[in-house]
């Protein structure tokens, strides 16, 4: 610890007598405050005196834009929220967002983000967005709004497989996603494509009650560090009662996988008859605790986070999916064009049939 102090240190001092132009210490400073979290997960962040105002005052701010975030230099949109400001503006996943409201986001973590997207339903917020091909940003200004907690949507894929999509963890998710499992048993699904893609809540945990329509007992762990630095983990157990479906299973997944869905996708993952396929999850189940500092800043410091039952870590990795098309033996390029995540999903369920069937 202290020679990285020394080496911190040694840096302030040469930026403060050789930089090009005199820096004020506190703007040096500043820089250098936010740049620790970027070493740290994606929820971690440092909050300005201004920034914690709006992080306290956040029960007022209600309205958003309906925006899914991961930050790869700039922030870059992983996820719309159908109906939303955003998908009103036709935002779609992937662009980039470069400024909010003016303010650069490549010194933005992804809470402070947040904060500067939420208001009280009826203000705007100005975006700078860029395409891949853009040369510059673009300018869109949205008019924030009340975001209702979308369904669990299903539907039939073909005879005997259905479709069930989470968009958003809250407090119905578990009653919804029974409700659709029935629905869809009852239409004659024995298989199910678990569709968790651009899934997220406020609390990971609602990843946990979910998994009790699928599965009983431990189904992931919440660990954390004691006041002596060591580690301390806990069971995390789904809702007591048995489960509403344990037949064979496709969950899908991609980088706009965060939180809930992460946790739910880790604890299937675990189950048999199961394949998880997609691209790698975001990798942000912590759980960030405001700790409030002297000068009126604070910052936002994951101190716990969950992970799955085996001890795999989740949080800054991401869930990696345990299947894809080699396993299938199939190319890539066979796979439908419109939603190629999707048919791999229905493509393992049917091998699945096929490995279950004797005859």
């Amino acid at each position: 610890m202290y020679q990285a102090l020394e080496v911190f240190n040694g840096a302030l001092m040469l930026i403060r007598d050789q930089y090009l132009e005199p820096v004020e210490p506190a703007f040096l400073m500043d820089g250098a405050v936010r740049g620790i979290f970027e070493a740290l997960d994606a929820d971690s962040a440092y909050l300005s005196a201004d920034e914690l105002a709006l992080y306290r005052n956040r029960g007022s701010r209600s309205g958003g834009v309906g925006v899914g975030l991961q930050k790869r230099y700039y922030l870059h949109v992983d996820d719309v929220l159908p109906g939303s400001p955003a998908a009103e503006a036709g935002i779609e996943r992937g662009v980039a967002i470069t400024a909010i409201d003016g303010r650069n986001t490549r010194e933005l973590r992804i809470p402070v983000a947040l904060l500067l997207l939420a208001g009280a339903p009826g203000t705007s917020v100005e975006l700078s967005l860029r395409d891949a091909t853009d040369a510059e940003s673009r300018r869109v200004t949205l008019e924030r709004a009340v975001l209702p907690d979308p369904p669990v949507e299903h539907r039939m894929l073909e005879a005997g497989i259905g479709l069930v999509q989470i968009r958003r963890f809250h407090e119905a998710t578990a009653s919804q996603l029974e409700a659709a499992i029935e629905a869809l048993e009852e239409s004659g699904a024995d298989r199910l494509a678990l569709d968790l893609r651009g899934s997220r809540g406020a609390n990971c945990e609602t990843g946990v009650e979910a998994a009790g329509a699928f599965m009983k007992g431990e189904v992931a762990e919440r660990a954390w560090r004691s006041e002596e630095g060591e580690e301390v983990s806990e069971p995390l157990a789904a809702p007591a009662g048995e489960p509403l479906f344990e037949g064979p299973l496709a969950v899908v997944v991609n980088r706009g996988t965060v939180c809930s869905g992460e946790v739910l996708a880790a604890a299937l993952k675990s189950r048999e008859q199961v394949d998880v396929v997609g691209r790698r999850t975001a990798g942000r189940t912590g759980r960030p605790e405001l700790i409030e500092l002297p000068e009126d800043d604070a910052i936002l410091l994951s101190t716990a986070h969950i992970r799955g039952t085996d001890g795999e870590d989740i949080l800054g990795v991401g869930l990696a999916p345990s299947m894809g098309p080699a396993d299938l033996e199939i190319e890539s390029a066979d796979l439908d064009d419109e939603d190629p995540q999707l048919d791999l999903a229905i493509r393992a369920l049917k091998r699945r049939t096929a490995a279950n069937d004797p005859g």
